[in-house]
């Protein structure tokens, strides 16, 4: 039983091997994106600034918080497979449009139209993954498989984006999008390869596919109220998200204004994040300790606020280098548990609902954060280091609450 529930195990299965691989070569794309906008805004103003940056994450959040209700309806009455294709092939085809708007309009903010749609496409995409991954690997692979599948960002993290530091320092951005729409083209082609139908089973109480989507809405925030441990999961991954969203921009700033880095070095500081979230997804996925701790998800991120903190502790980049792998393997140590239990303890008919309720409240945590780094003056006297360090603690504290409200619950189960 153990050696089924390896990465080796799960990779025999063709389907979710197709899956991975489309999402690895996205996951690519995704990273060289990343490093060419920073390339975007690193030509127009010199440094990577914290309000520009902050304003492309949020036109590309923004989408989760308006198509939410509408990604409902579609996670959990049509075809997961036929939705992830779709929503990959158009990405492409944005992604490629990219250096002819450019070629028209050099500005960052000429790029706020197309991030947008892009994130649209990417909250119907998050979603039907998530619902589908128990259609196609077994129960009790789904750990190691969800780790395999959140780890394909990590991975291509480590893969891409030194190279693509490299390329916008060389080249410019233009590149990287490009390779990025082709990345796209490469997850669609595959996906629709998967053999397995990966249509939602039959809601009894909805026997037909008409109806309305703010009411599977209501149902997916009705089901999640109703179950203690998917809401805590839920606000978890809310806290997540609000840490996540402040933490992208700030680092960027650090790593620029304080360490002093070029795009090469700044892809190598974020790369060891990823290789950190890499490290925790194997170890979470290899232990049937790890595996089996419900508190894990709370404990992480309690751990991940201490190495937020630890980041600016130093000057070095190697040091700060080594805070982030820390920060990655906590990330990873509590993302993947929590989407795992939620997986086992929603019934298939409401696993999109309660995903993509999952993804409207980190969508809007995210775009708070976002919001407090452009649109306030909150934090724009504050150095970054000295952001960072609060966050650390806000971080720590948000596990710890949401970790006292777990055991709160557990007790009351048993007694």
């Amino acid at each position: 039983m153990a050696s089924e529930q390896t990465f080796g195990a799960v990779l025999r299965n063709r389907d979710f091997l197709k899956l991975y691989i489309g999402q690895l070569g996205s996951g690519i794309g995704d990273r060289l994106h990343q490093m060419a906008l920073l390339g975007v805004i690193l030509q127009v103003h010199g440094i990577a600034n914290v309000s520009e940056t902050a304003r492309l994450m949020f036109f590309a959040t923004l989408p989760v918080l308006l198509f939410s209700p509408l990604a409902v309806a579609w996670t959990d009455r049509w075809s997961r497979k036929l939705t992830m294709a779709a929503a990959d092939f158009l990405r492409a085809g944005f992604a490629f449009a990219i250096p002819l708007i450019r070629h028209v309009d050099p500005s960052v903010q000429a790029l706020y139209g197309v991030v947008f749609v892009m994130g649209a496409l990417a909250t119907f995409h998050g979603p039907a993954r998530l619902a589908a991954m128990p259609r196609i690997t077994e129960p009790r692979l789904l750990m190691a498989a969800n780790s395999l599948s959140n780890s394909s960002g990590a991975v291509a993290g480590l893969l891409a984006i030194p190279v693509a530091g490299w390329v916008v320092q060389a080249l410019g951005p233009n590149p990287c999008f490009v390779i990025d729409g082709c990345t796209f083209l490469f997850s669609g082609l595959l996906i629709t390869l998967i053999s397995r139908s990966l249509r939602p089973e039959r809601n009894e109480e909805r026997p037909s596919e008409k109806g309305s989507t703010l009411r599977d809405m209501k149902a997916g925030v009705t089901y999640t109220l109703a179950h203690r441990e998917a809401l805590l999961l839920v606000l978890l991954g809310a806290v997540f998200a609000l840490v996540g969203g402040l933490l992208l921009v700030e680092v960027l700033g650090f790593a620029t204004a304080q360490l002093r880095l070029a795009a090469l070095g700044v892809g190598l500081l974020v790369g060891a994040g990823g290789l950190g979230m890499a490290v925790g997804l194997f170890l979470v996925s290899q232990s049937q300790r790890l595996r089996h701790l419900a508190s894990l998800p709370y404990l992480a991120m309690i751990a991940m606020g201490f190495c937020i903190a630890t980041v600016v502790l130093t000057r070095s980049p190697w040091l700060a280098g080594m805070a982030m792998i820390g920060v990655g393997a906590m990330a990873g140590m509590a993302s993947v548990p929590a989407d795992t239990r939620l997986q086992e303890i929603v019934p298939d008919m409401r696993r999109g609902g309660v995903f993509s309720v999952k993804q409207l409240l980190a969508a809007m945590a995210f775009l708070f954060a976002l919001w407090l780094q452009f649109g306030t003056h909150l934090l724009h006297e504050l150095p970054p280091s000295n952001v960072l360090a609060g966050l650390g603690a806000l971080c720590a504290a948000g596990g710890a609450t949401l970790y006292g409200l777990h055991r709160a619950a557990t007790q009351n189960r048993t007694a």
